[in-house]
């Protein structure tokens, strides 16, 4: 197994790494990339089939960009009219719409739960749409819960989310709360999942609420 001698990073928690370091999270992907190459090696078969390779590659471009290199692999692709949603931004609406449905758990009415919500997002500084100078509405909210409810297969990104947030586990685990709290909850783990899936807006802490 590979040691710390071998890694070009201090052994600062990536959690540190990811959310403090002002560059958007890309130390702290950079150095869990090289955690995973390094822990594939360990395994004949991904020697034998080159698997670590493209993470390898990932990670060494990651860390070109400091030396002010931008690898082929790190370049945008051209695209022709509006660029399509990134799955971060998928996994926010399914986890904005799991929120409502926490909400409404607690006996909060639907419309109640979008405004909640939509102030919560607001307050991160998260925006309707990449690059939008709005800000997030209950109908934003509403229009972002239809969408996860639409995929009847539960096959996209969204989906999914939603669906990990309310397994028998996590229903049960959060009903046992009592209102207030869960209610808090519900928010502050929403503050949480933006927190970490976009670090470039941790400059804008929210305040935590109850309601």
């Amino acid at each position: 197994m590979p040691d710390c001698a071998s890694c070009s990073m201090t052994c600062v928690p990536l959690k540190q790494l990811y959310q403090e370091q002002g560059d958007s999270g890309r130390a702290g992907a950079s150095a869990a990339l090289g955690a995973v190459w390094r822990y594939l090696m360990l395994f004949k078969g991904t020697l034998a089939e080159t698997l670590h390779v493209p993470i390898l590659n990932l990670h060494a471009s990651l860390e070109a960009l400091d030396n002010g290199f931008v690898g082929p692999i790190l370049k945008p692709v051209p695209q022709c009219g509006r660029a399509p949603s990134t799955d971060a931004r998928a996994a926010l609406k399914g986890c904005v719409a799991g929120t409502v449905q926490r909400l409404l758990r607690t006996g909060l009415s639907r419309q109640d739960a979008n405004v909640v919500v939509a102030k919560q997002l607001t307050r991160l500084g998260v925006r309707p749409e990449r690059g939008s100078a709005g800000e997030v509405t209950a109908d934003t909210v509403r229009h972002w819960c239809e969408e996860v409810a639409a995929d009847v297969a539960r096959l996209g990104t969204a989906a999914m989310m939603y669906d990990s947030m309310l397994t028998r586990a996590e229903i049960d685990r959060f009903s046992a709360l009592p209102q207030d709290q869960a209610r808090s909850h519900a928010l502050n783990s929403l503050a949480g999942f933006v927190q970490a899936i976009f670090p470039e807006i941790l400059e804008r802490k929210p305040v935590n609420h109850t309601i």
